[in-house]
């Protein structure tokens, strides 16, 4: 499993009980601080979450253009086992993957309300990426491998988004589909992201160089560019939220969305001609000009920490082979 030439597959791994191995160097909740705590952190623990969804699924799949919520019903068990059951929102989202997946990507709405009578936090908004694609296998290949993306940058930075894997059950409210059990997963809110970073959120476009903290934002180009991902842009701020901070005057970039990227290499992924790619796998570094000195720093940094997660995902895989 080479993370930088690409050769990176889970198709093997996807049926095997080892998976929960895998998942657990890659999910071992991360970022822990003193804010109150949120329905993501009810959620997030080591390896996969149970849930189910109830809700119209054929307007779900179908209606995808509409910008109105429709009523659902979430469930799952805590990591001490008590059951919690949220009467929620939900509505397809995203642009491109709205358009073109079997099973859109959906955006949870939990009642602020009822949040907060229950002791958690404001923040209610939950981005779910799911299977996208019928095809069991390569559906479940995206999930997965998308998911090990966040986990990557996760392991070297917490100016990350948080991601928990998810195993769904939907169900149909109108009872005309059978239930569906697939993989996804939930990022963050990404409004907690700021609060737990200590900053805000800001949509200013095109900010100037020195408006942005130069090292954080090394560090996010290096890694695009090493999973292959051109599918970002910071000066318009496309696929990455900007979190500034009064008191140092610059931003910080976080990435979101790599599906489009050549270790992900999804089957509906396209070339972006406008940046003259031929394959979804060629790369290009999008990143901002720097000093040599930080640049060659920040590489080096970043090389170190890839061959060590290499190396226990390899490891891993191995031990997958010998349980065969």
């Amino acid at each position: 499993m080479w993370l930088l030439g690409y050769s990176f597959s889970l198709s093997c791994m996807v049926r095997l009980p080892i998976l929960g191995l895998l998942l657990y160097i890659v999910t071992v909740p991360a970022m822990a601080g003193t804010l109150p705590r949120s329905i993501f952190d009810l959620l997030h623990r080591e390896g996969v979450t149970e849930m189910s969804i109830e809700t119209d699924l054929t307007l779900l799949i179908h209606d995808r253009k509409r910008e109105t919520y429709q009523p659902g019903i979430l469930s799952f068990k805590d990591e001490d086992g008590q059951a919690w059951r949220f009467e929620v929102e939900l509505i397809p989202r995203g642009k491109f993957r709205r358009r073109i997946c079997d099973f859109p990507p959906v955006k949870i709405k939990f009642p602020k309300k009822e949040l907060l009578s229950r002791g958690l936090s404001k923040h209610n908004n939950l981005k779910l990426s799911t299977h996208c694609l019928d095809d069991k296998n390569d559906g479940q290949d995206n999930v997965f491998k998308e998911y090990l993306v966040y986990r990557m940058y996760n392991l070297l930075t917490d100016n990350s988004f948080r991601v928990q894997l998810l195993k769904i059950t939907y169900i149909d409210s109108a009872r005309q589909l059978p239930k569906l059990k697939r993989y996804g997963f939930l990022i963050e809110d990404d409004e907690e992201l700021a609060e737990r970073m200590g900053g805000t959120l800001t949509d200013t476009m095109n900010l100037d160089a020195d408006k942005i903290a130069s090292r954080a934002e090394v560090l996010m180009s290096c890694f695009e560019y090493m999973i292959g991902n051109e599918d970002w842009d910071i000066t318009m701020i496309r696929n990455i939220e900007m979190v500034n901070f009064n008191h140092q005057k610059q931003a910080i970039p976080v990435p979101y969305d790599f599906d489009f990227s050549g270790v992900v290499n999804a089957s509906y992924a396209i070339p972006l001609s406008s940046l003259g790619q031929q394959h979804i796998r060629d790369r290009d570094y999008l990143g901002m000009a720097v000093s040599p000195e930080l640049f060659h720093e920040v590489l080096q940094e970043l090389a170190v920490q890839m061959v060590l997660i290499a190396y226990l995902i390899q490891s891993l895989q191995l031990v997958a082979v010998v349980q065969i």
